[in-house]
C-alpha cells in the first residue's frame, strides 16, 4: 500500500521534529495520567465508602432508653414506617492490651454480635465468640496493639478489670477510624458484658427506617413520632440519636478533597493541550513555506487542515493509549490509600466504563479543539500570503513597545540582554510558557501555605490551651483525691477540673435529638460549665459574657444553626433543657463542639452528682513533648494506684497526630500535582527554546561569522530559559496566595468549622525558584547543546 504524498510529509514531519513530537506526547499524556488518576479514584472512593457503609445496614437512628424493655421493643417494631429493630448497649469503657496504656473504649453488647442485622460488622474471622472472649474492630486493633489470641483487659465504671481473650478481628466501617478517634471499638455478647459488670438489660434500640435510604425528612418524621409515642407509653426517652442518612462519617469531607482534587486535574490536562496546540502553532509558522507549495500543486485548504488534524489526533490518541492504563494504576493506588486511613475496603477498583469512554473523549477531543484554530489559520492562507510571510519581522520588532524598551536598557550583558530580548520575540509563546510554569508554581506555594497555616494553627490551638494533658475518668473521681494524688507527680504545676456532659440543641418537644454517628462522634455537642473556659479566647463573633450568658465556640456555634446573639438558646441534656443566650463565639482548635455555660445553667441542666469527669493539667512551661508524655503515664499511673478510674489520657501530640494524617496527605496530592504540572511547563520550555534555536538557525550563523563562539550561543539559550523561569516566579506566587487561601478556607472548615488564616511560607518562594531554575537549566541544555553544535555552513544551508 502507498502512501499518499501528504501522509509521508506528515511521517517525514514526525521524523525530523521528533524531539518536539516526544515533548508533546509527554506533555498530553501527563496530562491524561493525572486527570485520570483523579477521576478514576474519585469514583472508585465515592462508591465504594457508599457500598461500605450500607454493608453495614446502618442504623437509621439509635434510640436511648436506659432500659429496653420487651414493651418497648415491640412498640418501636410495629410503630408505622419502621422496617426493622434490635437492641444493643454501647457503654464506654477502658481497654490495655498487656501493660500498654489504658485507651478510652466503647464496647458494643448485644444478644449475639455476630447475627446482628443492623449496623453489623464485616468479614469477621471466627463465629459467635465464647461468653469469655471478644471482637476487636481491627483499627482497635492496630490502637491496642493486640491480635487474636492476646487477651486485653477491659474495665466498665465501677467495677475491676477483666482480662478477656480476642476470638477474632473484625472490620466496621459505619465508624470512624480508631487511631484518629483514639477510641478502641469492642464487640461482645451479653454473656460476656456480664462477667465485666454490665446490666443485663440494654439501653438502646437500632431501627431503620423502611424506604427511606436517601430521605432525611422521611426518617426523621419517623423517628420522632416513633419517640412521642414511646413517651406517651410512659418509657422515657433519654436521647435520640440520628445520622446523617446513607452517609460515612468522613464521606462528605473526602467528597470536598476530591472534588478540588478534580478541578485541578482537569487543569493540567487542558494545559498540557494548551501547550500541545501552540506547539503545532509554531510547527505551522515555520512550515509557512511548505504549506504554500503545497497549494501552488494543488493541495485544498481542508486537504492540508485534516494533515495536521490527524496528526494532532494522532498524538493525543497516542498519548490517551499511555497515560489512560498508568492513571487507572494511579486511581486504584490513590483511592487504596484513601480507603486505608478512612478504614474502608475497596472490593472493587475499576473504573466505570462510561468514565473511561469520557475520559478518552476528552483526551482526544481537547487538543483537536485547541489546535482547530491555528491549524484553520494557516490552512486558509493564500500562497501569496504564506510566501510573503517572514515570521517576526524587524519592522514588527522595532514598533513593540517591550522590545524597544529592552534596547534602550544599558550595562547588563550582551548575552543576558539578547536573552532578554529573545525571551520576548514570541509573546503568545512567553505568556503560554508563563502560565504553564506559573499554575505548577501557584499549585506548589499554595500546599507549602496551607502546610504553614495547617501548623500555625497546631501553634496556636497549643498556646490557647493553658494545659497541656488532659485526663478524663470513666466514672465520677473525687476532686481532692485527684489533686493530692496528682501533686506528687513531679513536673505537674496545676490541677484544673473540667466537668461536662453531652448535650444538643433544645426541641419544644423536650426530646434530645442529636446528629451522632453510634461512636458519639461527628455532631455531638459538649456542654461545660462557663470556669472551663480558657482565660483570655479570640472570639469571631460577640466578646465575652455577661451575668447569665454563656459562650460557643465555632463548632457549636455551627452545629446549633447559628444562632443570634441576642436571643436564648434552648439547650437539652438527658432531658433537661435549658435557655441560653450566648454572648460569643470563641475561636478554639482542636476542641470539639462545645457550648460554656453560666455554673447555675450548667448546673440545671447537668444535674451532675459529687465528682468530677475530667480534669486538665498544667505543666511546667519549659517541658518538651517527651516530657510531657511521660509525666502523662505517671498521672495514669500515680491515679490508677489511688484507685481513681481513668478512661483516657489525651496529649497535644495526640491530638495532632490524630488530626494531621488528613491534611498531610492533601498537602502531598498538591505537591505532586504541582511537580506534575510543572514537568508539563519544562517540556513547554524545551519545546519553546527548540523553536527558537529552528527560528534564529541563520541568526546564530551570523553570530558565528563575527566571532561568537558555541559557548556564548550556549549561554544565550540557557539564560534566555533561566529568564521565562524567573519571569513565572510572579505569576506564582500571585496564584499560590489565594489558592492556598482557598484550599484553606476548604481544609480548616472541614477540620476545625473555621477556615485556615491566610498564611505565606517563608521558604515556598525560595524553594520553588530553585526547583524551578533546576527545570529550566534540564530544559534548555538539549536546545543549547544544539545550538553551540551549528555550524556557519549549516546555518547558510537551512530554508
Amino acid at each position: 500500500m502507498t502512501l499518499a504524498p501528504r501522509w509521508k510529509k506528515l511521517v517525514g514531519d514526525f521524523v525530523a521534529t521528533r524531539g518536539r513530537v516526544a515533548l508533546m506526547l509527554a506533555a498530553l499524556a501527563i496530562g491524561m495520567l493525572t486527570l485520570t488518576t483523579i477521576a478514576g479514584a474519585y469514583a472508585i472512593l465515592t462508591r465504594e465508602i457508599s457500598r461500605n457503609y450500607l454493608a453495614t445496614n446502618p442504623a437509621s437512628a439509635l434510640i436511648d432508653l436506659g432500659q429496653v424493655t420487651p414493651e418497648a421493643l415491640e412498640l418501636i417494631r410495629n410503630a408505622p414506617g419502621v422496617a426493622d429493630a434490635e437492641l444493643i448497649s454501647i457503654v464506654v469503657a477502658r481497654a490495655r492490651a498487656g501493660d500498654g496504656p489504658w485507651l478510652r473504649t466503647l464496647l458494643f453488647v448485644a444478644p449475639n454480635p455476630t447475627s446482628m442485622r443492623i449496623g453489623r460488622f464485616l468479614h469477621s474471622g471466627a463465629a459467635s465468640p465464647a461468653d469469655d472472649a471478644v471482637l476487636l474492630e481491627r483499627e482497635a486493633a492496630a490502637l491496642l496493639g493486640a491480635q487474636p489470641g492476646d487477651r486485653i483487659s477491659i474495665q466498665v465504671e465501677g467495677n475491676t478489670p477483666v482480662a478477656l481473650p480476642v476470638a477474632s478481628t473484625v472490620h466496621d466501617p459505619s465508624l470512624a477510624p480508631a487511631w484518629q478517634e483514639q477510641t478502641a471499638y469492642i464487640y461482645l455478647s451479653s454473656a460476656t458484658g456480664a462477667r465485666l459488670g454490665l446490666e443485663a438489660e440494654p439501653e438502646l434500640v437500632k431501627m431503620t427506617v423502611a424506604d427511606a435510604s436517601w430521605d432525611q425528612a422521611q426518617v426523621d418524621a419517623v423517628v420522632i413520632e416513633v419517640a412521642a409515642a414511646l413517651r406517651a407509653a410512659g418509657h422515657t426517652v433519654h436521647q435520640v440519636q440520628i445520622p446523617p442518612v446513607g452517609q460515612h462519617p468522613h464521606q462528605s469531607q473526602m467528597t470536598g478533597v476530591l472534588s478540588m482534587f478534580l478541578v485541578f486535574a482537569l487543569l493540567a490536562l487542558v494545559l498540557s493541550a494548551v501547550l500541545t496546540a501552540a506547539m503545532i502553532a509554531a510547527l505551522l509558522a515555520q512550515q509557512v513555506r511548505q504549506i504554500a507549495i503545497m497549494k501552488t500543486v494543488g493541495g485544498t485548504a481542508r486537504q492540508i487542515a485534516a494533515l495536521y488534524l490527524s496528526g494532532t489526533a494522532l498524538l493525543a490518541l497516542a498519548a490517551t493509549a499511555i497515560g489512560l492504563p498508568i492513571g487507572l494504576l494511579g486511581a486504584s493506588g490513590f483511592a487504596g490509600i484513601i480507603a486505608q486511613l478512612l478504614n474502608f475496603d475497596i472490593a472493587s477498583a475499576a473504573v466505570p466504563l462510561w468514565l473511561i469512554v469520557l475520559l478518552v473523549a476528552t483526551g482526544l477531543i481537547l487538543p483537536l479543539g485547541l489546535v482547530l484554530l491555528p491549524v484553520r489559520k494557516a490552512s486558509r492562507a493564500t500562497v501569496r500570503e504564506a510566501l510573503s510571510d517572514q515570521g517576526v519581522s524587524a519592522s514588527a520588532l522595532r514598533r513593540d513597545p517591550v522590545q524597544a524598551l529592552l534596547g534602550r536598557l544599558r550595562g547588563l550583558d550582551r548575552t543576558l540582554l539578547l536573552a532578554l530580548r529573545n525571551a520576548f520575540r514570541r509573546p503568545a509563546r512567553l505568556l503560554l510558557n508563563l502560565a504553564l510554569m506559573g499554575t505548577a508554581g501557584g499549585l506548589f506555594i499554595a500546599a507549602l501555605n496551607v502546610e504553614g497555616a495547617w501548623k500555625g494553627q497546631l501553634v496556636e490551638a497549643a498556646r490557647s490551651r493553658d494545659y497541656a494533658i488532659a485526663i478524663d475518668f470513666l466514672s465520677p473521681a473525687e476532686l481532692a483525691l485527684v489533686a493530692s494524688t496528682l501533686a506528687g507527680v513531679p513536673g505537674i504545676v496545676e490541677v484544673v477540673p473540667a466537668t461536662s456532659v453531652a448535650g444538643a440543641a433544645g426541641r419544644p418537644d423536650g426530646l434530645m435529638l442529636v446528629r451522632t454517628y453510634p461512636d458519639g462522634g461527628h455532631g455531638s455537642l459538649t456542654l461545660r460549665p462557663l470556669t472551663s473556659l480558657p482565660d483570655a479566647p479570640g472570639f469571631i463573633l460577640g466578646d465575652l459574657p455577661r451575668q447569665g450568658e454563656g459562650v460557643t465556640n465555632q463548632q457549636a456555634f455551627n452545629l446549633l444553626g447559628r444562632p443570634s446573639l441576642a436571643e436564648p438558646v434552648l439547650l437539652a441534656s438527658e432531658g433537661r433543657t435549658q435557655p441560653v443566650t450566648v454572648s460569643g463565639v470563641a475561636r478554639q482548635i482542636l476542641v470539639p463542639a462545645t457550648a460554656y455555660l453560666p455554673d447555675d445553667a450548667f448546673a440545671a441542666i447537668s444535674h451532675h452528682g459529687e465528682g468530677v469527669t475530667s480534669v486538665r493539667v498544667v505543666v511546667a512551661a519549659q517541658a518538651s513533648e517527651p516530657d510531657i508524655a511521660a509525666i502523662a503515664d505517671a498521672a495514669s499511673l500515680a491515679l490508677s494506684s489511688a484507685g481513681v478510674t481513668v478512661e483516657q489520657v489525651t496529649t497535644e501530640a495526640t491530638l495532632v497526630a490524630a488530626q494531621s494524617g488528613h491534611v498531610t496527605i492533601l498537602i502531598v496530592a498538591l505537591q505532586a500535582m504541582a511537580m506534575l504540572m510543572a514537568a508539563v511547563g519544562s517540556m513547554g520550555l524545551a519545546a519553546s527554546l527548540g523553536s527558537s534555536v529552528t527560528e534564529r538557525t541563520r541568526e546564530f550563523g551570523i553570530m558565528r561569522t563575527i566571532g561568537a563562539s558555541g559557548g556564548a550561543l550556549m549561554r544565550n539559550i540557557l539564560g534566555e530559559g533561566l529568564m521565562v523561569a524567573w519571569l513565572s516566579l510572579p505569576i506564582a506566587l500571585a496564584l499560590g496566595v489565594p489558592l492556598g487561601y482557598a484550599v484553606g478556607q476548604l481544609v480548616g472548615t472541614l477540620s476545625f468549622g473555621l477556615p485556615l488564616p491566610l498564611t505565606l511560607s517563608a521558604g515556598a518562594v525560595g524553594i520553588w525558584a530553585l526547583l524551578l531554575s533546576l527545570g529550566a537549566i534540564l530544559a534548555s541544555l538539549v536546545p543549547a547543546r544544539r545550538a553551540a553544535s551549528l555550524t556557519i555552513r549549516q546555518t547558510l544551508a537551512y530554508s
